[in-house]
This record gives C-alpha cells, sequence and structure tokens, in this order.
C-alpha cells in the first residue's frame, strides 16, 4: 500500500507524518506550490513530484488534501490518471465520498480526521488519539483493516449524515473559539485590563475541558443555570451587548434542557419563561 498526496498542507502534511510513523509507506507528495511538496516530502522521507501523472501512478492510495471547494476541480484533472485498482481519498468533514463522480468503478472513500489542524508538524501523540470517520462508495471494509495498525478509532458514516456530522465537528471546535473570544471581549468590556483579560478565562476553560473529558455533559455542569438561578440569568440577559444576547440565551436553553434531565426535582419553567422573552 504505497500512499501519495495531491496537496501539501496542514492535513497532508500531518496525515503523511502520522502515516509514516506507523510504517505505513509514502511515496511522496505533489502541490502547486512546489516548495509546500518539498518540505512534506522531507518531513516523511518521501519525494516531491513536478509532475502530477507520476504522482498518481506511483501510488495505490491518493490522497487529494486540498481545501473542500478545490476537491472536485483536482479531481477532474487527476482522474484521467488513476487505475481502477487505486483508492482514492479525500479528507474533508463536510464533503462525502460521492463528491468523486466518476465511472472509471474506483473506489472512493472520505476519511475524515476528527483533529484541529493548526500547523504543519502536530504532535503524533495526539494524531494518535484522533478518531476518524470513513465513508466510501465501495470495499470500505478493507479500508478499514488496513487502517486497523493504526490503532485509531475509526468509525463507518454514510455518505448523506456528512453534513450533519461535520456541523457537530463545528460545535466541538470552531464555535468553543468564538465562544473563547467573546468571554474575552466581555471581559475587556467589563473594565478588566486587556491582559488579564486575555488570560483570565484561560484556567477556567482548561477546568471545564478536563472535566468534560472525564464526565459527560450532566455531571460536568455548573453554575447559575443548574442552580437554578433566574435572578442571575435574568441579569446576565440584561447586561449583555445585543450581539451576544442571542448566543447566550440558545445555549442556556440548552444548559436548561440538561439541567432539567439532571435535576427532575426542580422547576425550571420560570426561567425557561425567561429565556423565550
Amino acid at each position: 500500500m504505497r500512499i501519495g498526496f495531491i496537496g501539501a498542507g496542514k492535513v497532508g502534511t500531518n496525515l503523511g507524518r502520522y502515516f509514516r510513523s506507523k510504517d505505513f509507506p509514502i511515496v511522496g507528495y505533489y502541490s502547486r506550490n512546489y516548495e509546500n511538496a518539498v518540505a512534506a516530502s522531507r518531513q516523511t522521507n518521501s519525494r516531491a513530484f513536478t509532475d502530477l501523472k507520476e504522482c498518481i501512478e506511483a501510488c495505490d492510495w491518493l490522497f487529494i488534501t486540498v481545501p473542500d471547494d478545490q476537491i472536485a476541480a483536482v479531481w477532474s484533472e487527476a482522474e484521467a490518471f488513476v487505475s481502477v485498482e487505486q483508492f482514492i481519498f479525500h479528507c474533508s468533514g463536510a464533503k462525502s465520498s460521492l463528491i468523486f463522480a466518476t465511472d472509471k468503478g474506483v473506489s472512493c472513500f472520505s476519511l475524515h480526521p476528527l483533529a484541529a489542524f493548526a500547523n504543519k508538524e502536530m504532535s503524533l501523540t495526539q494524531l494518535a488519539d484522533t478518531a476518524f470517520t470513513l465513508d466510501g462508495t465501495k470495499n470500505v471494509e478493507q479500508v478499514e483493516q488496513a487502517l486497523a495498525p493504526l490503532g485509531n478509532p475509526i468509525a463507518v458514516i454514510a455518505s448523506e449524515e456528512k453534513v450533519l456530522y461535520h456541523a457537530a465537528c463545528v460545535f466541538a471546535s470552531n464555535l468553543v473559539v468564538g465562544l473563547s473570544a467573546t468571554a474575552e471581549e466581555l471581559f475587556v468590556a467589563s473594565g478588566l485590563p486587556n491582559e488579564f483579560a486575555k488570560k483570565a478565562w484561560r484556567q477556567l476553560f482548561s477546568q471545564n475541558i478536563q472535566n468534560l473529558l472525564v464526565m459527560s455533559p450532566s455531571d460536568a455542569l455548573t453554575g447559575p443555570v443548574e442552580r437554578n438561578d433566574l435572578s442571575t440569568v435574568s441579569d446576565h440577559l440584561a447586561a449583555l451587548p445585543p450581539e451576544s444576547v442571542e448566543i447566550y440565551r440558545e445555549l442556556t436553553k440548552k444548559l436548561l434542557q440538561i439541567a432539567a434531565e439532571k435535576h427532575p426535582e426542580r422547576d425550571y419553567r420560570p426561567m425557561e419563561r425567561k429565556l423565550d422573552q
């Protein structure tokens, strides 16, 4: 199983590094930016290709690791050089394997790592703990078996469920960044010094993450919603700037559902009515 990549960005480079660390043979990289291909090949002890056709023909598994909106265009260029024996992958969370429209009978897949690739040198230990989802047009079990030596959790997902699945990833990843930025802005708005505000939320955030890693969301829930502290929630709604009120309101409704299940003996209806106003 020789693995090649079209695209030498953060995802392609990190996956190549990880596969290589697990003794999966990496053929090399092709990229429109040849310097990126060279950099990725050096990190994976592989080759930087200058010719797309040569790269494709050198591998058994081809990963197209380009931005989502470029996958179809790159595939339209690459398909002519692909043989029916090869397996073709992309790593998009939102796009399914069906983006590889073809009548050549090629086995096509989406293998998505649930990881935040902030740079090209992600910790291999982090990658070892990363879960993957897999969808494919055929030979899915064969790919699962081939990837088993990695030791990563891998779940098969239906192609038609990819968009909903990816939205869940965004809630767990990107939207958390938005919430953190909002918290920092509110700290500053409350009169705290900028430097203090940039750091003050981090320990609280870290403690919650650690709790969520070992507890259910219900067990990890603390704060005014769980305590059924209507006056505090009301004060928050009155104090928040308009652009933050709806974020607070909708997320608090979700917390209210969790709290009500956790404490069925408490009457949360007054808080629910307040949130619906």
